[in-house]
């Protein structure tokens, strides 16, 4: 099972996001990828666990995704013009079976409109 997990969605994001998927990796059977922007997903790795994202398992990934979906976008409008956003990347991944679920904390209306990609 690949789980695409998005990074960057959420109040507490990344931070929150990134600690879950470390702390789940051992306990269930599949790689989970972090979508979202590469640098700081690293750089909070390296100072949440002084190890590089590699270190910690080999199930663990990053997919990087540099434009970022506000709440006050315009759900149908972001979803068009931020195609290098995490929770874009994430559907597109999903649709293009390079992923078993995407999982986001948003609290976007944009998810609804989804079926667009």
């Amino acid at each position: 099972m690949r789980i695409l997990l998005d990074a960057m969605g959420g109040d507490n994001a990344p931070d929150a996001n990134i600690k879950g998927a470390i702390n789940s990796i051992n306990k269930v059977k599949a790689q989970v990828v972090l979508i979202g922007k590469e640098k700081i997903i690293r750089n909070k790795i390296k100072e949440f666990y002084g190890k590089e994202i590699e270190e910690i398992s080999d199930r663990l990934k990053i997919v990087n995704a540099e434009e970022t979906i506000e709440m006050e976008d315009q759900p149908t409008l972001a979803i068009k013009h931020k195609k290098d956003s995490s929770m874009v990347v994430g559907f597109k991944m999903l649709k293009e079976n390079e992923g078993d679920v995407f999982i986001s904390a948003r609290k976007f209306r944009g998810i609804t409109y989804s079926e667009q990609l």
